[in-house]
């Protein structure tokens, strides 16, 4: 099910990952923090979509859908491969 502040945004944000460290007394110390990775929530189940620059080995990725199927504008989504049918037969339905 989607959510209804997925129509009032504007683009999926990207989120970021950090690296963690496990080192005694790091509250003594400053430590620039260092990027794991870049990430999308996916919008339809809320699972992890990693931003790979190989895009072919991505999991999901940002679909656009016009406004002829959302009957709202155009609207960016977040989704892993799984989650796509689903959205699909959703906005199909009405």
């Amino acid at each position: 099910m989607l959510k209804k502040s997925i129509f009032n945004r504007e683009k999926p944000y990207k989120r970021i990952k950090y690296k963690e460290n496990k080192e005694e007394g790091r509250h003594l110390v400053k430590h620039k923090p260092e990027k794991e990775y870049e990430y999308y929530i996916c919008d339809y189940c809320g699972k992890e979509i990693r931003i790979l620059e190989k895009k072919y080995e991505m999991t999901g990725g940002v679909a656009i859908f016009p406004e002829s199927l959302t009957k709202k504008g155009d609207l960016k989504l977040a989704l892993c491969n799984k989650c796509l049918n689903p959205v699909l037969q959703e906005f199909e339905k009405s």
